[in-house]
């Protein structure tokens, strides 16, 4: 529930000892984002509070169209997977079973979010 994540979240506060790893260790914990599901019914409630989370850890550039994929061969492809990745898991794991398959396959997390917009 919420509990767990506002203690995750305040725990991976800027800490100048914690590693790299440690901070997207604790990210990848924080597997569900919100507590809303998305259904067939209730796209503007879901839709609202996914986008207020995603948007709260930075990363709303990439549902948003404004963070493309750079070159694969470029320094910055490594970062930009990781971080697409990471939102494409939220958005996954806050949608109704029935819909998971929908969206599993998209290539990016702005793919995702097209479809469910549509839908």
């Amino acid at each position: 529930g919420w509990s767990l994540i506002m203690a995750a979240s305040s725990s991976s506060t800027v800490n100048t000892d914690q590693s790299e790893i440690g901070a997207y260790r604790t990210e990848n914990v924080l597997v569900q984002v919100t507590t809303i599901r998305l259904t067939k019914e209730n796209y503007l409630r879901w839709s609202a509070a996914i986008t207020m989370r995603i948007a709260g850890r930075g990363r709303i550039a990439y549902v948003n169209g404004r963070k493309v994929e750079p070159a694969v061969d470029s320094m910055a492809w490594d970062t930009w997977f990781l971080e697409d990745n990471q939102v494409k898991s939220w958005i996954v794991n806050s949608v109704s079973s029935d819909i998971q398959p929908l969206i599993f396959r998209k290539k990016t997390a702005r793919d995702m979010w097209i479809i469910l917009e549509q839908d």
